[in-house]
């Protein structure tokens, strides 16, 4: 068991390795103990309810003067103790986050997002920058995650965890490729994003409160399934490919993707910006209706074309057809089936099930605190699998 000093001393030194030879303006200039006792805050802060109601929410670290837009900034910051964090984790919306200020070797509480905006959507899905260079997640009472825009490091019931990131993992690399082969062929553009896609989509289940799962084959079967709702829908498809399309005639209307950040960052908005942001919108709204067929039981079905084939969708477990042999790690090492299984529920059982059993299949079981587990029959007498990720915030 660690307590909660330990895992502030580990989760600093992670930050302050982090910062050598980071940008101007991401580098917080912080010392060591600013950082441990503003986690330590968060820690205790996650303890304080009000009205039965528990903190949940996500702190953002900004050097003074780059805070960026969409903030309630405060006229008098305070300091970040456990109660006004607790206080202000209250008033912050889903998807938002409190915005911290450093400035002199200290941490202020700046003031809190207003909206899950980004100054820059209208240059693109994924255009938002360089991630966060001191964040802070308060997941429940005595969870806490600390990222530096890369693995997580989790303090939760006493134990000190590293959690890799779902959308960096290689079955996610591995999907988002076959995906891109198949539809590449269909737009002008360059297939990208995908993985930030099905990690938005994983994160708006999360959002749901109770998990779920998804499932992409190349070619689903519903003998695969018993029960299952049927759908048809190419809705994801259409708007990616019109996405693509117009992101290259963005970038070539601005003579490349360099120019194209440049200006943006300086103020200047292209006249071609506006299908991209209206495109960027659909989409993440698109991805959040996808993510609320996860509210009733079973899987979300999709085929590598991203059509939505079907949800509410059971595993046939009663199925003879011949499992994989061997299921391996993200680094080829044999796993035991009992050992994946373990303290997990019915939605491992049967995402590692269907795995096993459909050649050239993907399942992603995604639960209710954000880990998410990763299953890929590559149709080599093998299962892969990847566990304890976490998405993306």
């Amino acid at each position: 068991m660690a307590d909660i000093g330990e895992f502030a001393q580990q989760a600093t030194d992670r930050f302050l390795e982090s910062q050598r030879g980071i940008q101007e303006r991401f580098n917080l200039r912080l010392p060591r103990r600013a950082v441990e006792e503003f986690i330590k805050a968060a820690f205790y802060a996650s303890m304080i309810p009000d009205e039965r109601r528990y903190p949940s929410v996500c702190l953002m670290s900004y050097r003074a003067g780059y805070e960026r837009a969409f903030h309630f900034l405060f006229k008098h910051l305070p300091q970040p103790s456990a109660q006004e964090i607790a206080k202000l984790a209250q008033a912050t919306a889903s998807g938002s986050h409190i915005c911290c200020i450093c400035d002199e070797g200290k941490i202020l509480l700046g003031g809190i997002h207003v909206t899950v905006l980004n100054e820059m959507r209208e240059v693109g899905y994924s255009s938002s920058g360089v991630a966060n260079p001191l964040k802070l997640l308060i997941r429940g009472p005595g969870h806490i995650e600390m990222s530096t825009g890369g693995l997580a490091l989790v303090y939760k019931s006493g134990e000190i965890t590293e959690a890799s990131v779902f959308q960096h993992s290689g079955i996610m690399r591995t999907l988002a490729g076959i995906i891109a082969q198949e539809l590449q062929e269909l737009t002008h553009g360059t297939v990208e994003s995908l993985e930030e896609i099905f990690n938005d989509l994983a994160e708006a289940i999360v959002r749901l409160g109770h998990g779920g799962m998804l499932i992409v084959a190349k070619e689903p079967n519903k003998g695969q399934f018993s029960p299952f709702r049927q759908i048809d829908c190419l809705l994801l498809q259409e708007l990616l490919i019109r996405y693509w399309n117009d992101v290259a005639a963005l970038s070539a209307s601005a003579g490349g993707v360099g120019n194209l950040l440049a200006s943006a960052e300086a103020g200047v908005v292209n006249p071609r910006a506006m299908p991209v942001a209206s495109d960027t919108s659909m989409l993440e709204n698109c991805i959040n209706s996808i993510a609320h067929l996860a509210g009733v039981d079973g899987a979300i079905v999709m085929d590598y074309a991203c059509k939505v084939a079907a949800f509410n969708a059971i595993i046939d477990r009663s199925a003879t057809t011949e499992a994989a042999s061997r299921i391996v790690d993200q680094d080829h090492l044999e796993r035991r089936r009992e050992d994946i299984l373990r303290n997990r529920g019915s939605r491992h059982q049967s995402a590692l099930f269907y795995a096993e059993r459909v050649p050239n299949s993907f399942a992603f079981v995604i639960s209710q605190d954000g880990g998410v587990s990763a299953f890929h029959n590559p149709a080599d007498d093998t299962v892969v699998c990847e566990m304890e990720m976490r998405v993306l915030d």
